[in-house]
């Protein structure tokens, strides 16, 4: 019988995956896989979760958001693991996954898993570090983590609007230099996003043309503005209106520079990122995903 390592991150998203893992056992055995679970328990587990995956194993399965992912995609590399992904979308912010199209249902995602299609997704790349969805820097980049975990399992994504909107009072505009292709951009920011796909923290259409499968990163740069002028831009975010705004960078690339004489932290997927300055690249086609099957 073929095996799957399912993972789950028993805090992510409403924190009821935990209480469903009947359910996709069962899915599983009726499929002929045998489910062998990994609770991660801390910050730094995923590295065991991979450790005694044997040529038996034909896929991993995973439960939690966008972070989660990322920990895990990371460990990949660092174990020298190369299976195909099943995504089970139940953490706060799962905007990878709908991207691709998976569905927030547990059959179905077990279906995929089983029956479903296997394809190749790009990964954005930091000073080394792997991401999945979005590697940003500045106002609201790190309101994922300062989010209290226990407004994010009750309020879900309306946790991380409410404290940005706590953290506008606080705009500083950092002065960075952006080197793509054979372009140099100086200029005073307020944020930057470099996206694999086309959304993050929810909002769903912040890079409207984004692929993950395209070997691009598209790149949103927010300019140095008046409160009342930031306040429109977040409007304009909202319905999707933001790309031709004139207080807005927007630019696709497969290489990115990004330096400051200033010493900010980057956010990756949710988590924390590396320090400036950054290097920012994309292993085109480097991920082995599941997704619903079109046939």
């Amino acid at each position: 019988m073929r095996k799957v390592r399912l993972i789950y991150n028993p805090v992510a998203g409403d924190a009821r995956f935990k209480n469903r893992l009947d359910t996709v056992i069962k899915n599983f055995q009726k499929s002929g896989y045998i489910v062998s679970p990994y609770r991660l328990m801390k910050a730094n587990d995923m590295d065991n979760a991979l450790c005694d995956l044997d040529d038996k194993y034909s896929a991993i399965a995973i439960s939690g958001g966008d972070g989660t992912i990322n920990n895990l995609i990371n460990a990949m590399r660092r174990k020298a693991v190369d299976l195909p992904i099943g995504i089970f979308p139940f953490g706060t912010s799962n905007d990878f996954a709908a991207h691709i199209g998976i569905p927030k249902n547990i059959s179905q995602c077990c279906d995929m898993i089983t029956d479903g299609e296997i394809i190749n997704v790009d990964a954005g790349t930091v000073n080394g570090t792997y991401f999945v969805n979005v590697c940003s820097a500045g106002l609201l980049a790190d309101v994922p983590y300062k989010t209290d975990i226990g407004m994010k399992n009750s309020l879900g994504k309306m946790a991380y609007y409410l404290k940005g909107f706590e953290e506008i009072p606080k705009l500083k505009p950092i002065a960075m230099r952006m080197e793509y292709d054979d372009k140099v951009i100086d200029d005073n920011f307020y944020l930057f996003l470099v996206l694999n796909g086309r959304s993050a923290g929810g909002f769903l259409r912040l890079a409207p043309y984004a692929s993950v499968c395209d070997g691009l990163l598209d790149v949103i740069a927010i300019k140095a503005a008046n409160i009342t002028n930031v306040i429109n831009l977040v409007l304009k975010v909202l319905k999707g209106e933001h790309t031709s705004d004139p207080n807005i960078y927007h630019f696709q690339t497969d290489n990115l520079k990004i330096s400051s004489n200033q010493i900010f932290e980057s956010d990756i997927d949710g988590e924390r990122g590396p320090v400036f300055p950054l290097s920012i690249g994309v292993k085109k086609g480097d991920i082995k995903v599941f997704i619903p099957s079109h046939g």
